[in-house]
């Protein structure tokens, strides 16, 4: 809803004026500094613009929003990525080698009808391949391997019974954790912890988005950083610029009369010259008042609609609402509790709490001893092919080779899961004691401090909430009570200024002192614009200081977060 509104604003806007955009817009793309190749729409004509339709198009265009969206992608990703410590990871290597050795073993010398003739030297070749798939358990912090094995070893000497000879293992190991890093391993205190930070980014964004629908200006006549504060600006500033108008009106009538007066010799040549001071005076008052709605327009128009803002624009914005007082009544405990409740910065601030005692945890677990117990559990398999030959001890001829062996070296693993598997498995332990362990002490200390500090800046944020709501409830109430003040000055310097002009029609005063009355006039019409401009603003910095100013402008946080 609101990116069409903000669609068919622009899309009107660009098409009110297609001879000025054929005009003043550039041809041709290119240009240095990497510019892009089709320019930017210029913005011309006028705008009629509702503060609901304002801070719409303000979430849909700003770029302080579009830079500030990404963050909270970039934090899931984060989180995201810290479960890849989990990922199972397959694994596999080959080698091939060779070493021979002195032969020292009379048991292989020559055999009768052997091939081999120089048994000095004792070569064995050996392939070996490995592979298999491991990983890590979530949060318990154990391990585990499934691991194949598979060798074929080649040897210069009929002494080995089979040769090549083919071995396999398939085998399930794995390591548990009793003591450091049970439940406190490091990828699972990075899960957690990304996980919190994912959170706090979301919260952070909200308050960006709560920061660009309304912050309070740093002065009463700057402009504000907020859609809404930037808003009543330009309605006071366009105000201001229409008091200051009909001041230059007035002075210049004035001026009008007095020079009537002064031809027809009722009043002298000072008076003429006072008449002109003040008018010189208001058309540098107005020329000051229209440079500041010229900087109001640049500053909402930066706010709402982002990029679109270039160095010719001629677009002028015409706000639709006005700022006169409305009903609002507010009770500090409610505000206090809705502040608690909604504010972002203290969702942070759990948040963050929250994440320390995470750190405080993991950092004392890291202090303990390692104790980790170990195991493995599979099977071994043999083949490959018999020399033929034969011992003869005591004369009688046993054959090397037991059995029925594959020759084969796809067959080595046949008898895995059968009957007559060859098992081999292990279990055990690993104790490990750091002496002095200082670099553990110290960080748990670390993790315990930063968690107290974190506890204190918690209360520090919630003691700057319940000051600003009560802040925020003060100038509520007193800007309340100063439109009422200034519109009953601005009454009574109106009737002074009626009152002046009939004693100088009468000859019984003079201009100056008629310029001296309207000026107050102005100024207290200056007032009364200040004070309503202040009495909305109040209003919002109160929803701001509540944590409702987006659910109070319709601002649903998911769908300003999508990306553009």
């Amino acid at each position: 809803m609101r990116r069409g509104i903000a669609i068919w604003a622009l899309a009107l806007l660009l098409l009110g004026a297609p001879a000025a955009l054929a005009e003043d817009e550039p041809s041709g793309g290119g240009g240095d500094g990497g510019s892009p190749a089709t320019p930017t729409p210029l913005l011309h004509g006028e705008l009629a613009l509702s503060l609901k339709d304002a801070i719409a198009m303000g979430v849909e265009n700003n770029l302080d929003v579009e830079v500030q969206r990404h963050d909270p992608y970039i934090a899931g990703q984060r989180a995201e990525g810290s479960w890849g410590a989990y990922d199972p990871e397959l694994f596999g290597d080959w080698s091939y080698g060779s070493v021979e050795n002195p032969n020292t073993n009379p048991l292989l010398d020559q055999q009768p009808g052997s091939a081999v003739v120089n048994l000095d030297i004792v070569t064995t070749r050996t392939s070996e391949g490995n592979g298999g798939l491991r990983g890590l358990v979530p949060k318990i912090g154990a391990s585990y391997e499934l691991g194949y094995t598979g060798s074929r070893n080649t040897f210069s000497t009929d002494f080995f019974a089979l040769s090549p000879e083919y071995r396999t293992d398939l085998s399930l190991s794995g390591t548990l954790p009793l003591m450091k890093d049970f439940l406190w391993s490091e990828p699972w205190f990075q899960v957690k912890s990304t996980e919190i930070l994912s959170e706090e980014s979301y919260h952070g964004f909200r308050r960006v988005l709560m920061d660009t629908v309304f912050s309070i200006p740093l002065t009463a006549t700057a402009p504000g950083v907020g859609i809404e504060a930037a808003y009543w600006d330009l309605v006071a500033a366009a105000e201001q610029l229409r008091v200051a108008e009909k001041s230059v009106e007035t002075a210049q009538a004035l001026l009008e009369q007095t020079e009537a007066q002064y031809e027809v010799g009722v009043v002298s040549r000072v008076e003429v010259v006072e008449s002109e001071a003040g008018v010189a005076q208001r058309e540098f008052d107005r020329i000051t008042a229209e440079n500041r709605y010229r900087r109001a327009q640049d500053q909402l128009i930066d706010l709402v609609l982002g990029r679109n803002l270039q160095p010719t624009s001629r677009l002028e914005i015409r706000p639709t609402d006005s700022p006169e007082p409305i009903a609002y009544q507010v009770e500090a405990d409610q505000a206090a509790a809705l502040a608690f409740e909604l504010r972002p910065e203290l969702v942070i601030a759990r948040k963050e709490v929250e994440r320390l005692e995470i750190q405080t945890k993991f950092a004392r677990n890291q202090m303990l001893p390692q104790l980790d117990v170990v195991g493995s559990y599979g099977y071994s398999g043999l083949a490959g092919r018999p020399n033929g030959l034969s011992f003869s001890p005591g004369g009688t001829s046993v054959p090397r080779v037991q059995g029925d062996i594959p020759t084969r070296y796809s067959s080595a693993d046949d008898d895995f899961f059968s009957a007559s598997k060859a098992v081999q498995w292990n279990a055990g332990a690993v104790f490990t004691f750091p002496l002095g362990n200082r670099g553990a002490r110290a960080n748990a200390r670390i993790a315990d401090l930063e968690l107290r500090k974190a506890k204190t800046r918690l209360v520090r944020t919630e003691q700057d909430v319940i000051l600003e709501v009560r802040d925020a409830i003060r100038n509520l109430r007193s800007a309340q009570d100063g439109i009422a003040a200034a519109e009953a000055r601005r009454r009574a310097t109106e009737e002074q200024l009626r009152a002046e002009r009939i004693r100088l029609e009468n000859g019984e005063s003079t201009p100056f002192e008629v310029l001296d009355r309207e000026e107050d006039l102005v100024e207290a019409e200056s007032q009364k614009i200040a004070a309503l401009q202040v009495y909305r603003n109040s209003l919002a910095e109160l929803d701001r200081a509540q944590g409702t100013i987006l659910r109070n402008r319709n601002v649903v946080v998911d769908q300003a977060l999508t990306l553009r």
